[in-house]
């Protein structure tokens, strides 16, 4: 197989960057009734956030010394339930993330099952990177389904996959040309 263009990691984790900011913005858009509300008694928007941050922070936890557990979250509960602080949390995640070396990403690190908790898999920094980045646009998705089960209508972009985002650029650009 042939190695396509390879994206550099500042890149990538620019992007989860910006998709962190746009839950801080989602945040602020929101009452604290709206952020703790679950739907069926399940899931509130702030166990999603929190959820998020868990993932993102075993991450970088885990990147410095090549070992990244999933499975060992921190489960902060206070994240769910005040808003302040989740933002908070986002904003110091964001400053770590901006804080990664290049060089750390690019670097092999085992990463421990989360169906069987004994095998570790062999991967990478930026793959890691990008499967953060797509748990928080997944995570995103489910928060903005929720969000419309209230009544409130969210970007149409929000919790939408890139390759999605470029496919429906795309059909548009087509659609003006027919």
């Amino acid at each position: 197989m042939s190695k396509k263009s390879i994206q550099k990691p500042t890149n990538l984790l620019d992007r989860l960057v910006e998709e962190l900011l746009r839950g801080v913005s989602l945040i602020d858009g929101l009452t604290d009734e709206i952020y703790l509300q679950a739907n069926n008694g399940v899931g509130s928007i702030g166990a999603h956030i929190r959820h998020n941050l868990d993932f993102a922070g075993s991450f970088l936890r885990g990147l410095q010394d090549g070992e990244i557990n999933y499975n060992s979250r921190e489960r902060d509960i206070k994240i769910e339930q005040d808003r302040q602080y989740a933002k908070e949390r986002f904003l110091f995640l964001i400053q770590r993330l901006k804080s990664v070396p290049d060089d750390i990403l690019e670097k092999d690190v085992y990463v421990c099952s989360e169906v069987d908790e004994s095998n570790w898999h062999k991967s990478t920094g930026s793959r890691e990177l990008e499967f953060v980045h797509s748990h928080t646009v997944h995570h995103y998705a489910l928060i903005s389904e929720k969000l419309k089960s209230f009544g409130i209508e969210v970007s149409s972009d929000f919790g939408v996959a890139p390759s999605t985002l470029k496919f429906w650029a795309e059909r548009d650009e087509e659609t003006k040309v027919a």
